[in-house]
């Protein structure tokens, strides 16, 4: 991604309250938001449109989070895909990348945190 370029993103939550703070605090960063209610529609969406990464809860109406990573890697492997969860247990990182997970951000949700993945992607 050129640096000139928006950072487009696609948050994938059925929570109002997690997708009105993630969109909030990424639109002060600069990127560009689609939202979808549910895995389902998340997928409706990537197949109509491209993002650079899709932020998705790890429990998400039909289907959930990490069937969603998996459907990206498959079909749409050029966007990265990061878990939102307020999980405190060990989610396995052999696991995670199997299922093309590419991080994981934890609540609540940390400005800096957001700020490390965008900038990070504003690289690639």
């Amino acid at each position: 991604m050129d640096k000139a370029d928006t950072c487009k993103l696609l948050l994938v939550d059925d929570d109002e309250a997690t997708l009105s703070i993630l969109t909030r605090n990424l639109e002060k960063l600069g990127c560009e938001i689609a939202v979808a209610d549910s895995s389902e529609s998340g997928i409706e969406q990537l197949e109509h449109e491209s993002y650079d990464a899709v932020f998705t809860a790890l429990c998400v109406r039909k289907n959930g989070g990490r069937s969603l990573a998996r459907w990206i890697k498959s079909n749409a492997p050029q966007t990265r895909c990061y878990i939102v969860t307020s999980w405190k247990g060990e989610l396995e990182p052999e696991l995670l990348h199997l299922d093309g997970i590419h991080g994981v951000i934890h609540k609540p949700l940390i400005f800096n945190e957001l700020k490390s993945v965008i900038d990070f992607l504003e690289t690639k």
